[in-house]
């Protein structure tokens, strides 16, 4: 049940060679007053962990688009609210109330009438931040049908955007699971389960692995040199990442043996890099191969991006970013990653002092794991240290990788064991056996 792209069921059809059964996912609008609460508790959630974290940055997961007149004055409101609501207790009731709103809501019956028509063991839930899913949640209980849920990124939990709620929980790691615990205590610690998460699960399969001879004539790269990619980030985690792109290439101008990748973030374009592409001809662009609609909910990945990523890790010797997860991705492969951590002009809205104090960052605590530039100058060295002495430097990059993802076996196969462990009869034998799934 979904409201993707059609196009992306057809492919996972055509890949798996096993037809998926689809429903259309029918979303029920909240009311007013449910959008207000939903807000004002989550303004509220974000003010206590600030509190109780030492952590002003956790209020930047509260910026909010105030376009218009009404807007602007919508979330003076449920801040103001958000304000008054100073102990746990209040924040639970409101939230609560929410829930309470959909009594009595058509969508209740509809999700129930499906549910019955439908009447699965369980319900999987791959995204844990999505509203428009309360109602459906809701009506899975009065089914007494049983709901898991994924928290979607290592991210994800600070943020305070955890609007529905299920019955379990599929996390990354021990850690991710400590945070789900501290976060919301009214989640008791034998619903949540450690997983790791399936985006890693290809990086086992050697057989994905392209040649570098190959890799190279797709890409009009030379062998001869060594290769480090340059990850971006989307225009809200770093405005100025152009500037960025344009300091590495200039900065590695001198070292004519060295070769730039650029992969710019999947959700955009690269149009806003394309003067420094221009101007630079040592950077190499290597596109994202997904699909993309006229939506957000219709952009996806080919099969062949996965492999496409798996190879830039694999034939890369370092990658450069703006605090990305693509540091995680270089740790699978024992590469170090390279956060960028200076400013490349001065801006009042954003900057990487405050960038790099988010809260997921703390993940980081007492481990060398990453390579940090503090100037335009420093890239150069740095760059060097990642390609002639990897071993030397972000040495704890692996447990760090380990500390944020559970890695003993594919996330898929835990979370088939899991749905097995808690229904039996939910999950073919077989199914445990097919690896490739």
């Amino acid at each position: 049940m979904h409201s993707l792209d059609p196009e992306l069921i057809q492919l996972v059809n055509s890949r798996l060679e096993v037809p998926v059964q689809q429903l259309e996912f029918k979303t029920f609008p909240e009311s007013k007053v449910q959008t207000f609460f939903r807000e004002a508790t989550t303004f509220a959630r974000l003010k206590s962990s600030v509190a109780r974290k030492c952590n002003p940055t956790l209020l930047n997961n509260w910026s909010r688009r105030k376009s218009s007149w009404s807007k602007r004055v919508f979330y003076f409101f449920t801040e103001l609210f958000g304000n008054r609501l100073k102990t746990y207790e209040s924040i639970r009731f409101f939230e609560s109330e929410i829930e309470r709103h959909w009594t009595g809501n058509p969508a209740i019956a509809h999700y129930r009438k499906v549910l019955r028509e439908v009447n699965p063991d369980l319900i999987f839930i791959t995204h844990q931040r999505v509203p428009t899913l309360i109602p459906f949640c809701l009506a899975a209980s009065l089914e007494k049908i049983k709901t898991i849920s994924a928290i979607f990124s290592w991210d994800n939990i600070p943020k305070a955007r955890l609007p529905i709620r299920t019955d379990f929980y599929a996390v990354w790691s021990d850690y991710m699971k400590a945070e789900v615990l501290d976060y919301y205590p009214e989640i008791s610690p034998e619903r949540i389960f450690v997983t790791g998460t399936p985006q890693f699960d290809f990086y086992s399969k050697e057989d994905l692995i392209i040649p570098r001879e190959s890799f190279a004539r797709k890409y009009g790269l030379d062998t001869d040199k060594k290769w480090v990619l340059f990850s971006g980030d989307d225009v809200m985690t770093s405005p100025h990442d152009p500037e960025y792109l344009r300091d590495v290439a200039e900065a590695l101008t001198s070292k004519p043996e060295i070769q730039i990748l650029f992969r710019q973030v999947p959700v955009t374009s690269a149009e806003r890099y394309q003067n420094v592409l221009d101007e630079y001809p040592n950077v190499i662009h290597v596109p994202p191969l997904w699909k993309k609609g006229a939506f957000w909910t219709s952009f996806f990945p080919l099969f062949e991006d996965v492999q496409l990523l798996m190879n830039l890790c694999h034939h890369c010797e370092t990658v450069l970013n703006i605090g990305s997860t693509m540091a995680l991705d270089f740790a699978f492969f024992d590469k170090p990653g390279i956060f960028l951590k200076y400013d490349t002009v001065p801006d009042p809205n954003w900057s990487t002092s405050v960038v790099y104090q988010f809260q997921h960052f703390r993940s980081m605590e007492q481990l060398d794991a990453v390579l940090s530039v503090g100037s335009k100058e420093e890239i150069l060295d740095k760059v060097s240290l990642a390609i002639m002495s990897p071993g030397l430097v972000a040495v704890d990059r692996s447990k760090w990788k380990d500390r944020i993802v559970k890695t003993d076996q594919p996330a898929a196969i835990e979370l088939l064991n899991l749905i097995q462990r808690l229904f039996p009869a939910s999950v073919h034998p077989d199914a445990l056996e097919k690896k490739s799934l």
